[in-house]
């Protein structure tokens, strides 16, 4: 029996304290309250319209942050596609460069070759020209060789023929004077030895 009252004392205690920390706490809050109605309604509404001017700027605060963000983004992204576009335009004008150079080099070196044929063509109708004039002029000089040496000799076989024919003409010449001679001497015979004097006749 004596430790059960012993313990019922102990719990009185605590149920006391606990009473008391709850009047202390009711009497704390009850300042307060007796405070806050005790300041003046100005300060109330001006703290009011404060924290309302506070939260609004937070919200435009925000919201201006917001559009940053989205307008930083969009930049970034318009950047990137620049990049992109500008990366593409630039292969693309390489690639289109490269393409050009080949074709240019393909080109050149085509018309290099035409030019070399044409040159070595050049080259080869000037040797034939050459060789076909100098052909030519040994023809030429040879043909008035031949045709000096045919001069000569048909010359020297004129000059003969006629120094031929003259000796011939001369000696038939000679040869009719003296068959006419004879002819006439004996003409002149035979008509004397018919009584007929040539002379009259």
């Amino acid at each position: 029996m004596p430790p059960k009252s012993k313990g019922k004392g102990r719990k009185g205690v605590k149920q006391e304290q606990k009473r008391n920390r709850a009047e202390s706490q009711d009497e704390e809050k009850y300042g307060k309250a007796a405070l806050e109605v005790d300041m003046p309604r100005e300060r109330l509404v001006a703290w009011r319209d404060m924290s309302w001017q506070a939260k609004a700027d937070n919200e435009a605060l925000k919201r201006r942050l917001w559009d940053l963000e989205k307008a930083l983004q969009q930049a970034q992204e318009d950047k990137r596609d620049i990049h992109e576009e500008m990366t593409r335009q630039y292969q693309e004008l390489q690639k289109q460069t490269a393409a050009h150079g080949q074709r240019l080099e393909a080109k050149v070196k085509s018309l290099q070759g035409q030019l070399a044929t044409r040159l070595q063509e050049s080259q080869q109708t000037q040797e034939t020209v050459t060789q076909a004039l100098a052909e030519r002029d040994r023809t030429i000089t040879q043909l008035q060789g031949r045709l000096d040496a045919m001069e000569r000799e048909y010359e020297k076989i004129l000059h003969g023929s006629l120094d031929l024919v003259l000796a011939k003409m001369a000696e038939a010449r000679q040869h009719w004077e003296e068959v006419g001679t004879t002819i006439a001497v004996e003409h002149k015979e035979r008509l004397q030895e018919f009584g007929l004097n040539p002379l009259q006749i």
